[in-house]
């Protein structure tokens, strides 16, 4: 069995140079904040405050992973990391009240890619995978950058 990686990186693939390099990091908010900005936290939304423990893990919540212009198309390719409280982190959020919601959130990736025609609106275009496991991401990466390449090529 592969040994399990506390991140992937995806850096260079021989098959597009539209491809933007992206590093999934595990989705588990494992930092505490610091209680001079845990005053900011009791005092906003849950929803500030998840933000704020995915810059201080480090984990960015929306990475594009590839870049195409068009005249007729526009194309979005995306993976949102969406992280969960563990260790520490959890028993914090679990002391204040308004940040429950965050105990419920399940770690996971969401892998989106679209093509949409600029005029009609009409999806040519769309893919959509999520998973726990990082590598399940990078291989369906790897598929959609394919597809993508060979629709858009095409279309030129």
């Amino acid at each position: 069995m592969p040994e399990e990686k506390d991140h992937y990186t995806i850096s260079e693939w021989e098959n597009s140079e539209r491809l933007i390099p992206i590093r999934l990091l595990k989705p588990y908010i494992t930092k505490k904040i610091e209680a001079s900005a845990f005053k900011t936290v009791l005092a906003s939304t849950y929803q500030t405050a998840y933000r704020l423990y995915l810059i201080t893990s480090g984990i960015k919540e929306v990475q594009p992973f590839y870049e195409f212009s068009h005249p007729d198309y526009y194309v979005a390719a995306t993976v949102k990391t969406i992280a969960a409280p563990a260790g520490e982190v959890r028993s914090q959020v679990w002391n204040v009240k308004h940040l429950a919601p965050l105990l419920r959130k399940k770690p996971r990736y969401v892998l989106k890619c679209s093509v949409t025609n600029k005029l009609t609106n009409k999806i040519i275009y769309r893919s959509e995978i999520t998973s726990i496991k990082a590598q399940t991401i990078y291989d369906q990466i790897q598929e959609c950058v394919l597809d993508l390449d060979a629709l858009l090529i095409n279309e030129i």
